[in-house]
Formats: structure tokens, sequence, C-alpha cells
């Protein structure tokens, strides 16, 4: 199997845990906390989000970037490695100093502060988790299975230590744990692999390129996470507990959209260097094509059983937040579009302005709506908000990225993806002639419109990009006489 497969194959193990494990635990926990429970852990874990991204200050994908750059020279890769980290270091000990004065100026905050003191330790621990720099070498195999195993650990305690809604610190704490468990091995496999000194780095050289990406990064999350702090300030916890439950279950299938994103960055950004442009090409056209043929279903089929997956995944009391799961299914369509174009196409280009302009219009259109929306509709405000914002920076990331980089958008199998998935619909009426218990309509809805969805883009639509991609491993080599 070629590196970029066994990559894909172990990001997708990755992202599949990231998946499995909230339904795991997500319905536990939220039937545990309560709707008003989850909404102040939610609350406070959206504000902490603004600090994590400050400290981080675009490194995430900067230093994937750099480093890709620098892996076959070893003494580059690790002075890269020392200057990125200590930067982090520094801004994130300044985000803890900031967050302590509004913790202690807001008696909002002040009220809950244990969340807080833990999201402090989250802020101090994320520095040293460092992923980027596994990415940036191809360590796929080693950030897949260490992230399983933690996560893994993560739920035993949950169901160990998590019984009630006086629990709702000790269910944020998880996160800290998990951090800490992380940041040490890493650390110690970074320790393995070069050399880590602090004298005679040059630090000024990052901070441009840094300090735009990251604008990007704490603009962005204005739009992805403002909307639950306005709904928190404007409503209550309750209608938070309703918003987050939406969100999070429509937000779990992002991890498979995602997998092709941090594969690729790497790769496009040597061939972009290399201006080997139909590689390029070849990579981007592969990467739109599996979105689409994911999403869509994906999409529809949350819609289809919105009600049935709000009932079993969160509890009769989240009822409410089915209305706001229906309007946010669609999300998944359009950020994993945004992710191709702006990770994968304006990124390795070195257009960060460009995603920067994306994200300023999308600061516009959720500020705006979600003022106008949420004291009216609660969390569906919240819900129209963000959908409408997502697609809003998608269509301005599309336009940078088409003017730059010309390339065929997949319309035909977004169309013949559309079709193939609005026979969920007769699929989920006939599973209800024979049963109505959540799981099982879910579980028969889910399987039958999978098969049905393959068939028809194997055999009627004959997806060639599919096919292809299919067909390179062992068991469906069969497929190549499709």
């Amino acid at each position: 199997m070629s590196t970029l497969r066994k990559n894909i194959a172990f990001n997708t193990l990755l992202s599949v845990s990231q998946i499995l494990f909230p339904l795991v635990t997500f319905p536990y926990a939220s039937r545990v906390l309560g709707p008003e429970g989850m909404g102040t852990v939610s609350f406070a874990d959206n504000f902490i989000t603004y600090f994590l991204i400050f400290s981080a200050l675009g490194i995430p994908l900067y230093g994937v970037r750099e480093i890709a750059k620098v892996k076959d020279d070893h003494i580059a890769l690790g002075k890269v490695f020392s200057e990125l980290i200590l930067i982090h270091l520094i801004t994130s000990i300044l985000s803890v100093g900031i967050l302590l004065v509004i913790s202690f100026s807001s008696a909002r905050l002040l009220n809950n502060f244990g969340l807080y003191q833990i999201g402090m330790g989250i802020l101090l621990g994320n520095v040293f988790i460092v992923e980027w720099f596994f990415q940036g070498i191809g360590k796929f195999k080693y950030i897949a299975l260490r992230t399983v195993l933690i996560r893994l650990f993560t739920i035993a305690l949950l169901f160990f230590l998590v019984h009630s809604p006086a629990d709702k610190n000790v269910y944020y704490a998880l996160n800290l744990i998990a951090t800490i468990i992380a940041a040490l091995a890493n650390m110690y496999a970074v320790s393995k692999l070069i050399g880590i000194s602090f004298n005679n780095l040059s630090l000024r050289k990052h901070l441009k390129p840094l300090f735009i990406i990251f604008s990007n990064s704490i603009i962005t999350t204005i739009y992805l996470v403002f909307d639950t702090i306005i709904l928190g300030f404007l409503t209550n916890d309750v209608h938070v507990g309703y918003y987050a439950a939406s969100m999070r279950i429509s937000k779990i299938s992002l991890a498979v959209i995602g997998v092709l994103s941090a594969v690729l960055l790497p790769r496009l950004t040597v061939a972009f260097r290399d201006k080997n442009w139909d590689e390029a090409k070849s990579l981007l056209l592969k990467s739109m094509s599996f979105v689409v043929f994911l999403s869509i279903p994906i999409a529809i089929g949350t819609l289809c059983l919105s009600t049935e997956i709000i009932t079993l995944f969160a509890g009769a009391k989240y009822l409410p937040a089915v209305t706001s799961l229906q309007i946010l299914c669609f999300i998944v369509c359009f950020v994993g579009m945004a992710q191709v174009f702006a990770h994968q196409i304006l990124l390795p280009l070195h257009q960060e302005r460009k995603i920067l302009y994306a994200s300023l219009f999308g600061v516009v259109v959720s500020l705006g709506l979600n003022f106008m929306l949420i004291p009216t509709l609660k969390q569906n405000g919240a819900a129209i908000s963000s959908l409408a914002t997502e697609a809003s920076v998608t269509l301005v990331l599309f336009y940078f990225s088409f003017k730059l980089f010309k390339l065929t958008f997949p319309v035909l199998q977004l169309v013949q993806a559309v079709l193939s998935s609005l026979l969920f619909f007769i699929v989920k009426f006939l599973v209800l002639k024979l049963v109505e218990i959540p799981v099982l309509v879910i579980l028969l809805t889910v399987v039958i419109s999978g098969v049905v969805y393959a068939l028809m883009q194997l055999f009627v639509w004959r997806n060639k990009t599919i096919i292809e991609a299919l067909s390179g491993f062992g068991p469906l080599k069969f497929l190549q006489k499709v």
C-alpha cells in the first residue's frame, strides 16, 4: 500500500474513533448532566476555545506546512520545532493570565470558576501535544494509535467518575487528563526523533505568516463558537444545552470529511512548491469528490433520522433540539468543501490573506444573523445563523480558490449523490412499517440506505473516482472490472 493510502487509512481510523467514541460518551453524559449541565459545560468549553485559538497562534496549520518543508533536514527540523513550541508556550502563558483576569471580572464565569481553572490547564497542556509535528513528517500511524488508546482510557473514566449533574467539572476535567497524557507521550516521541534546543532561535521570521493564519483562526472561531456565547447570554443554559446537542451530533461526521485535509496538506505543499500542477490537480479533484461522496448522504441521512437520533443519543429531554439538528445537518457539506479550498489550495499556495477575507465575511454574517434571530428563535436561530455563515464562507473561498487554481467542480457527482440519498426517505418509511424503536430504526435505515447508496454510486452512476479509490484495497479489487 502506498504511503498516501497508509496515511489515509490511519487518519480514517482516527476519524472513525472521533465518531464512535462520542456515540458512546454523549448519550451517557447528556442524560447524566441534563440540558442545563451540558449547557454550562458547553458554554465554558466554547469560551475556552477562544483562548486555545489565541495561544495556538495558527501553529497547528502553519507548523504542518513548515515541518513538511524541512522534514528531511534533521538540524532544520529541530530548529523549526523549537521555535514554534517556544512561541506557543509564551502565548499560552499570556492566555492563562488574561483568562484569569476575565474569570474574576465576570459573575457568570466566576460562578463556575472550577471549569475555567480546568480550561487553564488545558491551555498549557495543549502547547506540548504538537500534533502538527507528526502530521508534517507524515507519522499518522502514531497519531491514530495514541489517540485511540487515550480515548478508550477517558471513556472508562467517564463511566467510573461521572454520575450526576454535580459531576460537570469532572466531566470537563477528562479533557485535561487526555491533554496531559497526549502531551507527555508526544514530547517523549519528539525527543527520540529530533534535538530540541532554545539557543540561537529565530522567532521573528514566523511572526508575520503566523499572525495572518492566527487572525484567520480567531476570526473563524468567532463565527464557529460565538453563536453559543451569544445564545448563552441572550437566553439560558437550557437552550445552550439543546443547541450543543444538535451541534455536536451534526459535527460528529466532520471527522470523516476531514480525513484527507491533514494527509494531503504536506503532499500538496510539496506539489505546489515544485510546481507539479498535474499531481496537485489530481489530488484536489479526488478530495472534492470524496467530500461530495460522503457529506451529501451524511447530511440527508441525518435530516431523515433527526428525531430518532436526538431521542437515542441525547434523550427525550432534548427533543426541542430536533429542529436545530435538521437545520445544522447540512453544515457538514459546506465545512467539508471549505476545508478543501482553504487547507488544500489557499494555504499551500501561501494565500492566507484570502482565507482571512473569507472569515471576516463570515463574522459579519454570523454576528448579524445571531443577534437578529436568537432573541426570537433561540437555538433554532443560532442554527440558521451557523448554516448561513458556513455557506457564505465556503462560497467566498470557492471564488478565491478557483480564481487562483482552475479546477472543475464535480457538479455531476453532486447531483448523483443527492438523487441517491433521497432514497433514504423511502427506506425509512419502509423500516417504520416494521419497527418503531429508535435504535432499530436508525440501525436498519443506515445499513440499508448505505448499501443502496453504494450500489447506486458503483453500478448505476459508475463513479470513477470512488471506484478507483476503493479498488486499491485488497478485498475490493473486483471493482476494477466495474
